[in-house]
């Protein structure tokens, strides 16, 4: 058994499969075959006597924990290994070790949305103005401390501004509310455990002795916490193996801190790290655009990919004259390949940076008849109704939920006004209650009568009532819901023709409900709620479907296709404004470009456009500087299939604007190459400044000497000079 689990290795695989004892850094470059190498490695464990009990294995993403625990169960039939993302362990301890930890086992998990709500309440109750704090900014701050590891009495100790020292007084009320609520925040789900690992010794031991080989995969996405909690479970047994790739750290914006992986060794005494170079995925000529991209980041442990596999199609440069020409010109291509029978709609991705660029994608894919799926996150759940259906089933599940009460108490409607709602919340809040409580003891608020008295005492049995059926499989339960709450009669009984569709919706919402069910039918209505909590953008994919795929770089880490299109290859979209004049963020960026690039099997193009209309202007758009960081054999071609390949994408761009003009066919002639001494600009002029390139003036103000001009560049946004001091060569009069 031992040559069939190594046999088909490579020597350096074999070697990390076969080094089980002591910490273990494998640098695994992009497509060299690291799951293979971790599913071999916990087979292998498992073949040298090690029980499925003691073996963790954490990654980031439900598909990538599911695509693992299969490859494991195909090598090792029947075994128990414990297949996580870390957002799961944590949820799963939290549960388990709650009477230990002081919190509720039965707890909801807030997303974003949820979080908002709460934090814009505890705003309130400072008197904060949340337009100038808006929820959004205060929750995302609060995040990161949590990440951080910082809770609320650290945090304030360290506020040494206004906005922190806000942010503070927020964290103590907004920590407070989700308590009383029973509910876990998406941060919570490594704070609390990394906290209790790193203050409850007994707890911390009890794991490490239950967990002595751990696993993770992704490590230099991992933050603060995450650091935390692999490091408080290695310390007994120090067995811990990380995989990862410091040129494939993206998640910085997040949390992430790339020097738990550039630190490994410092942090682990004794660690033995290996490196994974051969690609297994790409052509040699994608490999040589990789490899000569991410050569010029600094913060990186040096390596370089290889491959024996062909040489392959070149990598492609494409540009189009606009936006809208790049998507329709993209679009045909790949609607070209598969009339000459080349490829699969499924083989094709196209990334982009950010999801507004989807838009005219989407166009264009109608317009050409083309299947496409856009990989954005889990629309189906975000809708109304099915967030209307799961709020019943979180506040059955836990009816501290105070988001979810308010959410459906008068959904249907019940007659339960604003003002009613009111009244029941300073009732439960000078009770010291939840409004769930307050609302089953209405008939002690003598402010609420009528119709509102009615239905908030209905509204508690109906929840009461839907309680017992806890232990039904999920689809039972929620068809109780939609039939109890009166939810399905509301939509079946509607005039609107849109209610046949959410009424559709929901039934599909059942149809998850037993797809989950009858995977495993000791799951039940929690389980999926937290399933549905804890999803990621590409768990929504259906890579089975002949779709073309379009989803953002972010999305696509961790996926392969054969032919690649990477969009909007331009300055302040990849990389992105805002890491524009930072050196991290900028490296970050060219990681992120990395990572779109090694995901192409064989063909990979690089589109950009002339003229980009973004944020309601038409500006014109800057090529990509990564572009002229790939090798110089690159092939660069027009929209219309003019090959180029003498000159840089910097140096085409300049002489393709040289004879510019935003307005096709109807503009007047432009004067290029004037140079305003004198401080004539005019709003609407297009120039060109020595430093910031090509922009618009967006606004003229002031006289003489204190005259002033704002112009706004497509990669450094506006700027704001002193018209007569200022040199632009004027691109286009107004």
């Amino acid at each position: 058994m031992s040559v069939d689990l190594l046999s088909d290795l490579t020597p350096i695989q074999r070697e990390a499969v076969e080094c089980t004892q002591g910490p273990l850094l494998v640098l695994a470059g992009a497509g060299s075959g690291k799951t293979r190498v971790i599913t071999r490695r916990i087979a292998f464990l498992l073949q040298q006597g090690i029980r499925a009990s003691n073996i963790l294995a954490i990654t980031f993403t439900n598909k990538a924990s599911g695509e693992m625990r299969h490859r494991v169960e195909t090598i090792s039939p029947g075994n128990r290994v414990f297949v996580s993302t870390f957002h799961s362990l944590g949820a799963r301890l939290l549960r388990q070790y709650a009477d230990r930890l002081g919190i509720d086992k039965n707890f909801t998990i807030y997303d974003t949305d949820d979080r908002n709500k709460l934090v814009k309440q505890a705003l309130e109750a400072l008197n904060m103005d949340d337009v100038k704090f808006t929820p959004e900014r205060i929750g995302g701050a609060i995040s990161k401390a949590k990440n951080q590891l910082q809770t609320p009495k650290d945090f304030e100790r360290t506020a040494n501004d206004f906005l922190s020292q806000t942010v503070a007084k927020v964290y103590y009320g907004y920590e407070k509310r989700l308590r009383a609520a029973n509910a876990m925040d998406f941060d919570d789900l490594l704070y609390l455990p990394a906290l209790a690992l790193r203050h409850n010794e007994e707890l911390r031991a009890e794991l490490d002795a239950r967990f002595r080989y751990v696993l993770i995969d992704e490590y230099q996405d991992t933050n603060s916490a995450q650091y935390e909690i692999a490091r408080r479970l290695s310390i007994n047994y120090p067995n811990l193996c990380v995989v990862g790739d410091p040129d494939q750290n993206v998640y910085r914006w997040r949390g992430s801190d790339i020097t738990n992986i550039l630190n490994f060794e410092r942090d682990f005494p004794g660690a033995r790290v290996i490196t994974l170079e051969q690609n297994f995925r790409s052509t040699q000529a994608v490999i040589a655009a990789a490899n000569s991209l991410i050569a010029h980041n600094k913060l990186r442990k040096k390596k370089s990919l290889i491959t024996e596999n062909p040489g392959g199609e070149p990598v492609r440069i494409l540009s189009f004259e606009n936006g809208l020409d790049e998507a329709e010109g993209v679009v045909i291509r790949i609607k070209k390949t598969i009339e000459e029978k080349k490829h699969r709609y499924r083989d094709h991705a196209i990334f982009v940076r950010i999801n507004a660029l989807t838009r005219s994608l989407e166009s264009a894919f109608i317009k050409h008849g083309v299947p496409f799926q856009i990989v954005k996150g889990l629309a189906f759940f975000e809708r109304k109704e099915n967030r209307d259906v799961l709020a019943y089933l979180r506040l059955i599940v836990n009816p501290a939920d105070t988001v979810s009460f308010y959410r459906v108490v008068n959904e249907p409607t019940r007659g339960i006004g604003k003002t009613s709602l009111d009244r029941l919340t300073a009732y439960a809040e000078s009770h010291e209650i939840g409004p769930m409580s307050a609302a089953g003891q209405v008939a002690k608020i003598t402010d609420i009568k009528g119709k509102a008295a009615t239905g908030l005492k209905d509204f508690a049995r109906i929840i009461t009532d839907l309680r017992a059926s806890l232990e039904l499989p999920p689809h039972e339960v929620i068809r109780l819901v939609l039939d109890k709450s009166g939810y399905r009669t509301m939509l079946k009984d509607s005039t609107d023709d849109d209610d046949a569709d959410r009424l559709a919706n929901i039934e599909e919402l059942i149809t998850a409900a037993k797809q989950f069910h009858d995977e495993d039918n000791n799951r039940t209505i929690g389980d999926f709620l937290e399933q549905i909590a804890l999803a990621s953008d590409v768990d929504n994919w259906d890579e089975s479907a002949d779709r073309v795929s379009v989803m953002t770089l972010h999305a696509a880490k961790g996926l392969e296709f054969p032919v690649v299109y990477m969009m909007a290859t331009e300055q302040g979209l990849l990389p992105h404004e805002r890491s524009l004049g930072k050196e991290e963020d900028m490296e970050e960026e060219r990681r992120l470009c990395f990572v779109g690039i090694t995901r192409a099997m064989k063909e990979l193009y690089l589109c950009h456009s002339r003229v980009r209309e973004f944020r309601g202007q038409f500006l014109y758009a800057v090529p990509s500087m990564f572009l002229d960081e790939l090798p110089r054999d690159v092939e660069r071609v027009d929209g219309m299939g003019n090959r180029n390949t003498a000159r840089t994408a910097m140096e085409d761009w300049r002489t393709r604007t040289a004879a510019a003009t935003l307005d096709r066919p109807k503009s007047p002639p432009i004067a290029m190459g004037s140079v305003s001494t004198d401080g004539e600009y005019v709003n609407g002029q297009v120039v060109q400044h020595d430093e910031y390139g090509i922009g618009q003036i967006t606004d003229v103000s002031g006289y003489g000497a204190l005259k002033r001009v704002k112009v706004r560049f497509p990669a450094a946004g506006e700027k704001t000079f002193v018209a007569n001091k200022v040199k632009m060569k004027i691109v286009k009069r107004n």
